[in-house]
């Protein structure tokens, strides 16, 4: 694996019928899938070719997985030029970090390895404290310039925006991108809308839990989730989630399921939808909830009660129910 994706937990249902005119170009990256559909009259050639490009492009920069990234050369502090790109993400996911409250955290790279859910695996359970040393002192750089830094909460939605601009910058208006599960549509698919629709975890229910669309008044719709119940170990009969606490140092151990966020709007927001997914499911469910309400975030959290999953949402969540 490159970018670490463990889980796949939203599936993409096209319910404007069953034959399709779009055009649709499909791969391989940071360990996962990616599928873009685009309904628009292309004009443009070697579209592949692009995709595929700037998407291995931001795989040397962010992966966690290959040596000779950038990401891994930075954490070993090995000589390279400033790369711009690079530093951008960085500095907006300290942005992000402070925002949540710390539940969101790049410099949670060291915590991911210790515990088995990064490049090295493992058979048992840190101590005490190993976990204490590589716990970040906040979200600030020059605090946590001792540990590794781990893109994986919002490397996939990244790209997702960065293929978004490229397909933007081809004149293309109606398109369908999803990598490894972080969505973005924009337009429509002919004359429906594009419509999304989140995987019931429950194996014994294939209906969707719900399905959206974006409104005829916003560009674009991004729609992230976290959740851990296809990504976890079990250590002693104890179930420890792929998830990081960054504050404690400790998987997180709640009745969450999953968390989804849909960030619909004017401009691109995948890479956030993902950071704030992570950190909604990080929080658990009542901060969680309070978080998102006091923000006017669009989530929608799954939870197990008792031997049942249920569902919360936030107001602006219902708003776009398809």
């Amino acid at each position: 694996m490159t970018l670490v994706v463990r889980y796949l937990f939203i599936f993409s249902l096209l319910l404007t019928g069953c034959v399709s005119n779009e055009i649709q170009y499909q791969g391989f990256i940071f360990g996962t899938y990616y599928n873009i559909k685009i309904s628009d009259r292309l004009n443009s050639n070697n579209l592949q070719n692009s995709i595929d490009s700037k998407l291995n492009e931001i795989d040397m920069l962010f992966s966690n997985y290959k040596n000779d990234s950038y990401l891994m050369k930075f954490n070993k502090n090995e000589n390279q030029p400033i790369n711009t790109e690079f530093e951008n993400l960085l500095n907006h996911s300290i942005e992000i970090c402070d925002f949540v409250n710390q539940n969101f955290n790049v410099f949670s790279g060291n915590l991911v390895n210790l515990w088995g859910f990064g490049p090295t695996k493992r058979i048992d359970i840190p101590k005490a404290n190993e976990i204490e040393k590589v716990i970040p002192s906040g979200c600030s750089y020059d605090l946590n310039n001792h540990l590794d830094i781990d893109f994986s909460a919002i490397a996939k939605g990244y790209a997702v925006d960065e293929i978004s601009q490229l397909l933007d910058d081809r004149k293309l208006n109606n398109y369908f991108i999803d990598i490894g599960g972080e969505i973005l549509i924009k337009g429509k698919k002919k004359k429906n809308p594009w419509v999304i629709c989140i995987e019931n975890p429950d194996i014994k229910n294939s209906k969707p839990i719900e399905c959206l669309s974006k409104k005829e008044n916003e560009i674009y719709m991004a729609i992230a989730t976290s959740g851990d119940y296809r990504n976890y170990f079990i250590f002693d009969n104890k179930r420890y989630s792929h998830t990081i606490n960054p504050k404690s140092g400790y998987p997180i151990s709640n009745n969450l399921t999953s968390v989804s966020v849909a960030l619909p709007g004017q401009f691109r927001h995948t890479g956030d939808a993902d950071a704030l997914a992570t950190a909604l499911n990080v929080m658990g469910l009542k901060k969680g909830f309070e978080f998102a309400l006091n923000n006017s975030i669009a989530a929608l959290f799954v939870f197990k009660s008792e031997d049942e999953f249920s569902i919360r949402m936030t107001p602006s969540f219902k708003d776009i129910i398809h």
